[in-house]
């Protein structure tokens, strides 16, 4: 018996001191966070700022509102958000929920260092299953948990920081069809639990596919092993272990999803968009831009790599999902393993990983190879992945170097395993000290510079207003401004940080952030005019709020506020320029009157909306339109069908019918005026009040106004604009355009 404890403490002693080393590396790489552990998180902009919320959200949702947390109305407000498609990482926050007490950051560097450490010793784990060798084994845990492809998507994203549990599922895996021990299977399932709910859905769908191609291979190398009749019930049993093992998360999602849950998480996963997200050739080959060693070189190629340009139009920057970095210490191993496993074994030891790798680095290279700049059209498997429904949803390509990244390490193992065969303990560390150094100057994520290392790390300071509005009792929302992406290199920054801000009001906002918003979420923000206006002014465009109808905005602002129930709106000043950042405050103060917080050191005002809503909302003639109003110039003029001209671009097109809501405060006489044309000449337009047609009016070709007097309600009345002539073309757009829409009182 004391024999057995004093094995088995030996045997965790063997992985706790390489767990510790790959901690203490993560520690010093990201020393910018290290110093600043409660205060700092990377800085990742949108998504960082959503994955502090998602860790704050679960267990609130679970252990507060006794809710599913799959959907929440604290964001996008009044209709809430679906988050069966985002990267909630569930149990990352039902884990970490007893340290919230000490705040977000906290929270959020534990998972992100541990994610770090927890990588190196399981990929150690397996690499040490195959070749029995810890020193390779301590060198393929180095090159999975800092790789250049991990360091890069730390930076933005929690959910594939927390890939640990993929190698350890494979290790797991590889033990229930060879060892044919039911634990095995147990834990294995477990595994894949974790990989799925503490990282994401898109890592449980990709290690499944991984999985099925890692079974093929494995079938086609040793066949009897995989078909032994022990092997096949464990592995059955494992799939029913997944299953059962599964079934809290998906018996909690399973009220939100449906169709439109695959389709918003499919959305932005066209050809181009999947390019935008794959790796490029020379990525393999240059440093990465996170090297603090090599930053200034990689600046030189960074948009040659990292961008992409296509068809002539030029798209941004995207690093995050582009960093594919081998290195040439971690290329020369594998070479290695190559050479002297065909030389002694016929590559025995090593096809397995090195088929599985290919098949994983040619699909993430995405829809067609990119060599730099130049963009081939040399399609790849990818192009028939993204064609199989379900496994579509990975509408990022190189995140498949996940997988590649795996094999990659698995083939330094067995390299370095060889370059030390016959050599004794001592003389193996120090080539496996030595080895190590190599990779990490190469793989190094630590910014040297003082300027670049402050551009990685953000502030999770929640400024004081909103703590103070989480204290005031009583159902309301809050509008946070700017409320929509400015479009910018930085995505969604502002609607990420107010989305993380809910933690300390815990008071729906309209908008927020969530990666994969859906249609319905999205018009929930841009229907309020305001919301419109403080986009506009943050791209330097001006108080502007663009809408085929005729009317003083505020009056439909106050109007949506008072539906939406919003009590405060408040401004993160440092979205804005000078000038723009006085002009929203100067703009919202005539409206809503002085603001009842405003903090320059926090760059935060606020306006109660209450006294405006209250004298102003309702009481006058507002309208709005529904459905897709789009301006002549960004449809009918980017259509090669259509002739353009300028009278065309001025105008609203949309479908047909074309529909608008008024909302009238008694029931009165009206005028109805509306500038129109139309493609064809001599269309017949019909003006309906409901479902009764008022009156017809006959388009010319060129812009004329027209009037039409009707009787509206008191309240809501729906009217519409509707050609039979073109009733083939219901849900398209309709060949006949409207601007300058007007109600007036008669």
């Amino acid at each position: 018996m004391r024999q057995k404890i004093k094995d088995y403490a030996m045997t965790k002693k063997q992985y706790l001191k390489p767990f510790l080393v790959y901690l203490a590396i993560s520690l010093i790489m990201f020393w910018q966070v290290t110093i600043n552990l409660f205060g700092y998180v990377v800085n990742g902009h949108g998504d960082v700022y959503q994955s502090m919320f998602n860790l704050w959200w679960v267990p609130y949702a679970v252990f507060t509102l006794h809710q599913s947390p799959y959907f929440t109305n604290l964001l996008y407000y009044p209709v809430g958000a679906s988050l069966v498609t985002q990267t909630l990482s569930p149990l990352a926050g039902i884990i970490t929920a007893p340290l919230q007490f000490a705040g977000s950051a906290f929270v959020y560097n534990v998972l992100f260092f541990s994610s770090f450490a927890l990588s190196g010793i399981f990929m150690f784990a397996l690499a040490n299953y195959f070749v029995k060798n810890r020193y390779a084994a301590f060198i393929a845990g180095l090159i999975f948990a800092f790789s250049p492809m991990h360091i890069a998507q730390s930076y933005g994203h929690l959910d594939w920081t927390i890939i640990e549990w993929v190698p350890l599922f494979l290790y797991l895996y590889v033990r229930t069809i060879n060892e044919h021990k039911k634990r095995y299977a147990f834990f294995a399932a477990l595994s894949f639990v974790l990989l799925t709910f503490m990282g994401d859905i898109e890592q449980g769908i990709m290690v499944f596919f991984a999985t099925v191609v890692f079974t093929i291979i494995y079938l086609v190398i040793d066949r009897a092993k995989l078909l032994d009749r022990k092997a096949v019930v464990n592995v059955g049993l494992f799939i029913v272990m997944t299953l059962i093992l599964s079934a809290p998360f998906l018996l909690a999602m399973l009220p939100y999803l449906s169709g439109g849950s695959f389709a918003t998480a499919q959305q932005n996963s066209g050809v181009v968009n999947n390019m935008m997200w794959s790796n490029n050739v020379l990525s393999f080959f240059l440093p990465s831009y996170y090297n603090g060693i090599f930053h200034s070189l990689s600046l030189s190629y960074s948009q040659s790599i990292y961008a992409l340009t296509y068809k002539g139009v030029n798209y941004q920057m995207n690093v995050g999902e582009r960093v594919s970095y081998i290195g040439y210490t971690v290329i020369a191993l594998a070479a290695a393993a190559m050479y002297f496993d065909y030389k002694r074994n016929r590559l025995k030891n090593v096809a397995l990983w090195l088929v599985f790798g290919i098949v994983f680095a040619w699909l993430s290279l995405g829809p067609y190879v990119q060599f730099g700049s130049y963009v081939s059209g040399i399609p790849t498997i990818y192009s028939l992945y993204r064609l199989v429904p379900v496994l579509n949803i990975i509408r990022e390509p190189g995140r498949f170097d996940m997988i590649f990244t795996i094999c990659l390490a698995m083939l330094a193992a067995f390299g370095f395993q060889q370059l030390t065969y016959g050599k004794d303990g001592r003389k193996s560390f120090m080539i496996m000290a030595a080895v190590s150094v190599l990779i990490l100057i190469e793989y190094n994520g630590m910014p040297l510079s003082s300027q670049f290392a402050s551009q990685t790390i953000t502030s999770t300071q929640i400024p004081v207003a909103y703590s103070q509005i989480g204290k005031i009792s009583g159902n309301f929302s809050v509008l946070v401004l700017p409320a929509l992406p400015n479009q910018s290199d930085e995505p969604a920054q502002y609607m990420g940080q107010a989305t993380y801000y809910v933690s300390a009001l815990k008071k729906p906002i309209i908008g927020g952030y969530t990666s994969r918003e859906n249609a319905t979420e999205s018009i929930s923000v841009s229907a309020v005019p305001l919301v419109q206006t403080a986009q506009y002014l943050e791209l330097g465009y001006g108080l502007i709020y663009p809408s085929p109808i005729s009317e003083d905005p505020t009056n439909l602002t106050l109007l949506s506020l008072a539906n939406y129930n919003t009590a405060f709106i408040a401004v993160q000043l440092s979205a804005y320029n000078t000038s723009s950042k006085q002009s929203i405050v100067d703009y919202l103060a005539g409206i809503f009157g002085q603001p009842v917080y405003l903090n320059l050191s926090d760059n935060t005002s606020v306006f109660s909306t209450e006294a405006a809503i209250s004298k102003y909302a309702g009481k006058s003639l507002t309208a709005y339109t529904v459905g897709n109003w789009t301006p002549g110039y960004q449809i009918l003029c980017n259509n090669p069908y259509e002739q353009c001209n300028q009278a065309l671009a001025e105008m609203w097109w949309g479908p047909n019918p074309r529909t608008l809501i008024l909302v009238s405060p008694k029931t009165q006489g009206i005028t109805l005026s509306f500038d129109s044309l139309s493609i064809a000449n001599g269309t017949v337009l019909g003006v309906y009040l409901g479902n009764t047609e008022i009156n017809q009016v006959r388009l010319s070709g060129s812009t004329a106004q027209y009037s039409v007097n009707m009787t509206v309600p008191q309240g809501y009345s729906e009217i519409a604009f509707y050609s039979q002539e073109s009733a083939s073309s219901t849900g398209q757009i309709a060949p006949f355009g409207i601007d300058n829409i007007t109600f007036t009182a008669k």
